[in-house]
């Protein structure tokens, strides 16, 4: 059996994307600056990026550089993950929510790619300099301590040729509770049972993962993130390993 393709998920998408009411469609190029715009805004408060970022008490510019740093990430993931990016659009045609939907084949990851990244992109905020300036001393190392969510993706669907990864969703600040994020997630969940894959992802939250249950994710695992010589309050973070399979 092959890997799900990148072809076979945007012939899904487009099947099953019927909303009549709200415009959601396949990114353009020239939709990603207001879609990375949308994201960064969207996770300016999310427990995962406020762990990696450190933090530390008093900042004044925690919301600039925090806006910063996930445009940073989510412009890296675009590039390493070459799946389906979609937007959806209120009435005004702005973009108001994005949601990046990966296919099984786009899922390996290599050192040449990452490195490729790294020349396009340069290197993550909290490497620099400067960086001490700009995040928390433990910033650098909760970062790579976060690598290990790619093995525990790998070893939760090994032996699964066929499925959907789901990275990143997010609607911007001033639209949640709009309804748009249950949209994107209807027509995800639609396009997975319709192509009979599961679907994986991970969250932040004991919020989230309520939130994803009543979707039908069961969760795989709670992992516990520290970072090596992380002595601080925060050295620690839970993240929700969850799959949903078809229905």
């Amino acid at each position: 059996m092959k890997e799900l393709s990148t072809e076979e998920l945007i012939q899904a998408l487009n099947n099953n994307n019927n909303n009549s009411h709200t415009v959601i469609s396949r990114m353009s190029n020239n939709e990603k600056e207001a879609a990375l715009d949308t994201l960064a805004d969207a996770f300016k408060e999310d427990p995962y990026f406020s762990w990696v970022a450190d933090f530390q008490s008093g900042d004044t510019e925690k919301e600039r550089k925090m806006k910063t740093m996930n445009k940073y990430f989510f412009q890296l993931q675009f590039y390493l993950y070459r799946g389906v990016p979609m937007v959806i659009k209120d009435r005004n045609n702005q973009v108001v929510g994005t949601m990046n939907i990966c296919p099984s084949s786009s899922q390996n990851e290599s050192i040449l790619r990452m490195l490729l990244a790294m020349i396009k992109y340069g290197f993550p905020p909290m490497y620099k300099s400067k960086a001490k300036k700009l995040y928390g001393p433990n910033s650098r190392r909760r970062l790579e301590a976060s690598e290990v969510l790619v093995k525990r993706r790998k070893a939760h669907m090994k032996g699964i040729k066929r499925w959907i990864y789901l990275p990143c969703i997010g609607i911007r600040s001033d639209q949640q509770g709009s309804g748009h994020g249950k949209k994107l997630l209807e027509l995800l969940f639609a396009t997975a049972d319709s192509l009979q894959v599961p679907v994986y992802l991970e969250t932040e939250s004991k919020g989230n993962e309520n939130l994803y249950k009543r979707f039908g994710f069961r969760t795989l695992e709670e992992h516990d993130l520290v970072a090596p010589n992380d002595e601080s309050p925060t050295a620690r973070m839970t993240m929700y390993l969850m799959k949903r399979d078809s229905q």
